[in-house]
């Protein structure tokens, strides 16, 4: 995401970038963090098992 915000900055200026390159996607980033936090621990049991 950082390189994105930089070369898209370079483009339409770092104000710009922010809002139409960064913000929309935090949400999704942030649940799909969370997703992937919560879903570790169930995977290393069933690898633990095997």
């Amino acid at each position: 995401m950082a390189m994105g915000f930089a070369w898209l900055a370079l483009l339409i200026g770092p104000e710009k970038s922010w809002q139409f390159g960064v913000v929309p996607f935090i949400v999704g980033d942030l649940i799909k963090i969370g997703l992937a936090a919560s879903l570790v621990p169930a995977v290393w049991s069933l690898l633990k098992r095997s």
